[in-house]
């Protein structure tokens, strides 16, 4: 499994912009060429179930952080060709990546992909805290070694293969150490 952080393809567009856009592309039902392109969806942290309204407080919710032009962070989660997470599987990836970065109480939408070879995992995560308002910086800002921490433990918890240079791999204790 590999992981990635999404630029913001368009820094000069406002929040409702990048929350609206990502949280409709996550969700995207159709892809080219007829084949189904999410097959699983899901969100955490919100009052409501509508994906709509959904978008509307994750819009909220970033607006509160005045300072941060971009609270949103885009990942992908990347299962290898012909690996198929099942919808457990991915709601405990979920969890296991949102308890790694420190962000378990944010809100996050999530989709999972099958328009390639590889079914992947777009995770829209918002870094500011609904408790406080402030946009948190996940990790001292080395957010991406935290998401690479959360594939390890990902990996060990469904069995998944280890990718061969994957930077962290856990120990028969539990423990997440660097590869070695």
């Amino acid at each position: 499994m590999i992981v990635k952080k999404i630029k913001n393809p368009r820094k000069s567009a406002g929040k409702r912009t990048r929350v609206s856009r990502l949280t409709a592309y996550i969700r995207a039902a159709g892809a080219r060429g007829g084949e189904e392109k999410c097959v699983y969806a899901g969100a955490r942290g919100f009052l409501t179930d509508d994906p709509r309204s959904q978008a509307a407080e994750m819009l909220a919710l970033a607006q509160e952080s005045v300072r941060s032009k971009d609270p949103i962070n885009h990942y992908v989660l990347s299962w290898r060709e012909g690996e198929q997470p099942s919808a457990t599987q991915v709601e405990e990836a979920v969890e296991i990546f949102m308890r790694e970065l420190g962000v378990q109480d944010h809100q996050v939408v999530y989709g999972l992909h099958a328009d390639t070879d590889n079914q992947h995992l777009h995770i829209a995560l918002n870094r500011v805290d609904p408790e406080t308002g402030r946009c948190v910086e996940i990790n001292k800002g080395f957010d991406i070694e935290a998401a690479h921490r959360a594939v390890a433990l990902i990996e060990r918890a469904h069995g998944w293969k280890r990718e061969e240079r994957g930077r962290y791999a856990v120990l028969e204790t539990g423990e997440v150490a660097p590869r070695r």
